[in-house]
């Protein structure tokens, strides 16, 4: 093997997917291809050209990897035709075009269906579709590819893929809201290419996404730091898309710490970065929190016109996604110039676009398929670790066939080890069980903060545009006698009423209490809030003045909401006595009422009145719950959980 092909090899095991470029490296490249002879040898250096300019020069990129297909398919090398395809694949994502790439992508996946020596490959086309999939708004289909791209990466110790697959999961998290999520996966990212020594050129994209993941987690001085950090990796890089994106979440951090002109600075940079490379996707996204930055500035010609623009830009390029962000920034602008009827249509747009955009985002789904990619993994290690059980058994065996005494002694030993390897699994097996629970949990409680989110910062906001409105029209409108006026104010007075309504709703759905205060208070709270006329509540707390894990709070809070709840629709009650109390071992509690009760034995009545999700919260948190409840003597919910 001569130096040349020593050199060449080397380069190719330093170039993995969207890899690291360095200027050094591409002359290196470029000047080998000028000195090469061997047809072989130059589709080799081809693939790796373009595959360093991917990030760096689509365009160079794209005319290395055509040279590269036209010399493979001449060949008939079906893995290099492949590995060409990838990089056009690429080029067609970077130019704003994710449908061509994604039925590329897709097309060659099925191609290596099969094949066992290339899952490395197919692990990179399953991330390039999961990225296609992100870029046209099937945020869970993409989250699906990236988790079986992680698999593949695995099974292949190929860590660059496996870096870049927890990268991307981390986006899609961050994508969806999920945002302490997005944050544990981009840190696990960067973990574990500093443990297997990978270098990349997404280092500045994971601090981008770091960046952008602090920010709605309101540490904003992490989100300063690392969309700094980003900015700086991408200048050494020159990768103009993450350097493009630091300076967008700078500019919305500097925004939310108040300091506008330095934030529209900062957009001011992106901007002709944006421009050079070209991607509307990225493009509408600045656009539209300039728009926002101009309602800050209190200027809000230049805000509904750069949002109309994004407009246009989004609706020519299919970009859905984006449209709630424009929307909102173009009705805080029209609010700011008293265009409130303009305001008050465009909040209804922002309130159809969201259920649709949320459609995929079901947090309870999403915990369930990390923790479907969680349990998988740890099959695989049981498996491994029932294979060497099974190796141990057959050592085992072959020495009793030499000597009877070491046989027995041997199989001692066995045993021995076959039942702590048994208490390992089931130990696993049961912490995965209880992280799965937890992760449910968690996303029923992320579930219900969106909702109530999403009640009180869109149907909320629109009501009250509505309720400006209507009010702007009472002194404008000239009405026949006193009986109209009186009818147009009760129109008002309703929608007055339904605010609070919905304020009480998404209240009920967070708790205020609960953030500001301690659990007792909380629930106190819940229960003013009752007819005390039809249903009379006793609520006695003891211990409880100091606060207590948030989690455990949560949870308990949640229990007697549900048994109230139980007894309001259920149990034609009139007295109701809640008893909540903490000593030094634990809390317990009991809720108990004078009504109808049931049969605690029918299934139906069992499953129908909620009390599983009562038992399985409270089993979360390693308690213990019972019920005690006879048709027409009223029902005791009894209740202890450890501290």
């Amino acid at each position: 093997m001569n130096v040349r092909t020593v050199t060449l090899q080397l380069l190719f095991l330093s170039i993995t997917f969207v890899g690291f470029s360095q200027p050094e490296k591409i002359d290196s490249l470029k000047k080998l291809l000028a000195e090469s002879s061997s047809e072989n040898e130059r589709l080799e250096l081809q693939i790796q050209l373009a595959d360093n300019f991917s990030t760096l020069n689509p365009d160079s990129s794209l005319l290395y990897a055509n040279s590269a297909l036209s010399i493979a398919k001449k060949q008939g090398d079906h893995i290099k035709i492949l590995r060409a395809e990838f990089y056009q694949a690429s080029y067609s994502y970077m130019m704003g075009k994710p449908e061509d790439a994604l039925a590329m992508a897709e097309k060659n996946m099925a191609a290596l269906q099969g094949n066992k020596e290339q899952l490395s490959l197919l692990a990179r086309y399953t991330i390039s579709s999961g990225l296609c999939l992100m870029k046209l708004n099937q945020i869970k289909q993409a989250l699906e590819r990236f988790y079986s791209a992680l698999k593949l990466a695995e099974q292949t110790a190929d860590y660059t893929a496996e870096a870049r697959a927890t990268l991307d999961i981390g986006w899609a998290m961050m994508e969806l809201n999920q945002y302490e999520k997005a944050v544990e996966n981009f840190k696990n990212a960067l973990k574990l290419m500093a443990k297997h020594n990978v270098t990349t050129a997404y280092t500045g994209t994971i601090y981008s996404n770091l960046a952008a993941s602090y920010g709605p987690l309101n540490q904003l001085d992490s989100a300063l730091k690392y969309s700094r950090l980003s900015i700086s990796e991408a200048k050494k890089s020159g990768n103009l898309t993450v350097q493009a994106n630091g300076f967008f979440i700078l500019g919305t951090t500097l925004m939310t710490l108040g300091k506008y002109d330095e934030a529209l600075q900062s957009f001011l940079s992106a901007k002709p970065l944006r421009e050079k490379i070209g991607d509307p996707f990225y493009i509408v996204s600045d656009m539209a929190e300039m728009g926002n930055l101009y309602v800050k500035l209190k200027k809000p010609k230049e805000g509904i016109s750069i949002c109309n623009d994004a407009l246009k830009i989004a609706e020519a390029n299919k970009i859905d996604e984006k449209l709630p962000l424009i929307y909102e920034a173009l009705a805080a602008n029209h609010e700011l110039a008293g265009n409130y009827k303009e305001a008050a249509d465009i909040y209804k747009k922002i309130s159809d676009l969201k259920d649709s955009v949320y459609a995929d985002a079901n947090p309870k789904a999403l915990a369930e398929m990390q923790t479907k990619y969680e349990t998988e993994k740890k099959e695989r290690q049981i498996q491994q670790q029932q294979f060497k059980i099974t190796r141990q058994k057959f050592i085992t065996w072959g020495v009793v066939g030499v000597l009877i005494l070491a046989g027995f002694l041997g199989y001692s030993q066995y045993k021995r080890y076959r039942f702590k390897q048994e208490a390992k699994m089931k130990t696993a097996l049961m912490t995965q069980q209880q992280l799965a629970t937890k992760a449910v949990l968690e996303a029923e409680e992320n579930e219900r903060q969106r909702i109530a989110k999403d009640l009180h910062d869109s149907i909320g906001q629109m009501m009250s545009a509505a309720k400006m409105n209507l009010s702007a029209f009472e002194s404008e409108i000239k009405f026949q006698d006193e009986e109209q006026q009186s009818e147009f104010g009760k129109i008002i007075q309703l929608v007055d009423e339904s605010c609070k309504e919905v304020r009480n709703v998404s209240h009920n759905m967070m708790p205020n209490a609960l953030l500001k205060s301690n659990l007792a208070s909380a629930v106190r709270e819940f229960i003013d809030k009752l007819d005390q006329r039809k249903l009379q509540v006793h609520l006695y707390t003891e211990g409880l003045d100091e606060r207590l894990d948030s989690n455990i709070e949560t949870v308990l809070y949640r229990v007697v909401q549900e048994c109230v709840n139980n007894v309001i629709k259920h149990a034609a009650a009139t007295t109701l006595d809640i008893s909540l109390i903490k000593d030094k071992d634990g809390i317990s509690g009991t809720v108990e009422d004078n009504g109808s009760g049931f049969d605690t034995t029918d299934k139906r009545k069992v499953n129908g009145m909620g009390l599983k999700n009562i038992i399985t919260r409270i089993e979360y948190l390693k308690g213990t719950v019972e019920f005690d409840s006879t048709p027409g003597k009223g029902t005791l919910v009894a209740l202890y959980v450890p501290v």
